[in-house]
């Protein structure tokens, strides 16, 4: 006995069939970072160049080595720090067949080398960006890193010199700079955080936020508030996003991988990190007391175990930039020196393949894409900052928000798709049409 469907069975059965689809899947190779800023061109020599003012700009760097240099004006940024990014690359290889360095210098008007540092992938080690910060503080009491005074810090003249290895030899690689400048402080500046400040901060469940589309690099980063959002994570992906800190608050970052109830097992083994970043794109370090937290983890290919992992900051206080090492620091010294500014912090999760056991163990053209929860929280009551004064000691306004950052962020939630949605109930009508059109012509036969 064959029972009559109704038209409204038939289009419930047909919009089924329609809008079932399969797990996408993305291809396993190393995404560009999404460069931003200024367009320039750095000069050739050691030294000279143009003059470059705080902002964001974007060069192209030779890989042989050879310097590509910018100048700064002290009159102008007295405590200033140079980010030099550089997107390593080698077409769609996961990693890197040979060394690839950014060395960055600041040389005096007479040409002598400052003080400079050096970032490195090594060979074998997949390919990212590289991320150099270089600068000079106007306080000769202050030494965070190679943010030194010495003999460069009364110079009027500063040239940034900029040389980059990679592969291959004759080609040229992406380059993105940030200058960034910070006015003295003065007046009710604070202490530095309390070894109970720095403590570990893991961000609970919060109001779900729904997905994000991730930004592709720090000008572009995603603009996340507090609560749980849901990620897709691409396999050979860094995703960017930002969040915003003023005086006297604490970020934490805590990544579910997979997301809760998924039940999602990777195809291949995988690696995943998250980190913060300061508005300066320093990159903050944390040292939990339990040794199990950590910010990376290691997925094995076929296994739905899940893992939490993650990173936090000690409160945004301008004294932190004289911090000392204490026994019992959660933040270590490096990074708690670097918390002192409000602005846009930034969280990277960077998603690629694990080393494989064996050789003989093929790598698959593509892969699904990872579920995984963000919980982002913002922990502390906003506080009053300092004085700010320029090199004369007149007062200067507060920085505005978010000025110590560049970039707008992408929109959080997308409009609703109806041009979609309406094409696809077309599409699910026309098939329901079809079925019953073919009832009707089986029953008249």
């Amino acid at each position: 006995m064959r029972f009559r469907k109704s038209a409204a069975a038939v289009l419930t059965s047909a919009a089924l069939v329609a809008t079932g689809t399969a797990p996408a899947h993305a291809a396993i190779e190393p995404q560009a970072y999404g460069t931003s800023g200024k367009q320039v061109t750095l000069a050739t020599d050691k030294t000279g160049g143009p003059e470059l003012k705080a902002g964001l700009y974007q060069a192209e760097l030779p890989n042989d080595g050879s310097p590509r240099t910018f100048t700064i004006n002290r009159n102008q940024m007295r405590t200033f720090l140079a980010s030099v990014l550089t997107d390593e690359r080698e077409g769609k290889a996961l990693k890197a067949t040979g060394e690839h360095k950014t060395k960055v210098s600041i040389l005096d008007a007479k040409g002598d080398d400052c003080t400079s540092d050096t970032g490195t992938l090594s060979k074998g080690a997949a390919l990212t960006f590289i991320n150099v910060n270089v600068g000079v503080d106007d306080d000769e009491d202050l030494s965070r890193g190679n943010y030194l005074g010495g003999t460069c810090r009364e110079s009027t003249k500063l040239s940034i010199s900029i040389e980059h290895t990679g592969i291959p030899a004759n080609g040229r690689t992406k380059a993105e700079i940030l200058l960034t400048d910070e006015p003295k402080g003065t007046g009710s500046v604070g202490s530095p955080a309390t070894v109970a400040q720095t403590a570990t901060l893991k961000a609970p469940d919060g109001t779900v936020r729904g997905e994000v589309a991730p930004g592709k690099g720090f000008g572009d980063a995603a603009t996340l508030v507090a609560g749980t959002h849901s990620l897709k994570l691409g396999v050979g992906t860094q995703a960017f996003y930002k969040v915003r800190l003023d005086w006297g608050q604490r970020l934490a970052a805590t990544l579910r991988v997979p997301g809760k109830d998924t039940n999602f097992a990777s195809p291949i083994a995988v690696e995943v990190s998250t980190r913060i970043w300061t508005p300066q794109r320093i990159a903050l370090d944390a040292n939990p007391k339990d040794y199990q937290y950590s910010d990376s983890l290691s997925m094995s290919a076929n296994s739905s175990k899940g893992a939490t992992i993650g990173t936090y900051t000690a409160p945004v206080l301008w004294a932190n930039r004289s911090a000392k090492s204490e026994s019992g620091n959660e933040v270590p010294q490096a990074s708690l020196q670097w918390t002192t500014t409000p602005g846009w912090y930034y969280v990277t999760v960077w998603t690629r393949p694990a080393s494989f056991s064996s050789s003989d163990e093929p790598m698959p053209d593509s892969v699904p894409p990872i579920p995984a929860d963000l919980n982002i929280a913002v922990v502390g009551d906003v506080q009053q900052g300092p004085t700010f004064v320029n090199k004369g000691g007149a007062k200067l306004a507060q920085p505005g928000k978010g000025e110590m950052s560049i970039g707008q962020g992408v929109q959080t939630g997308a409009p609703f798709p109806w041009a979609k949605v309406a094409l696809s109930a077309l599409a699910v009508l026309a098939a329901a049409i079809a079925v019953l059109w073919a009832l009707r012509s089986r029953r008249q036969a």
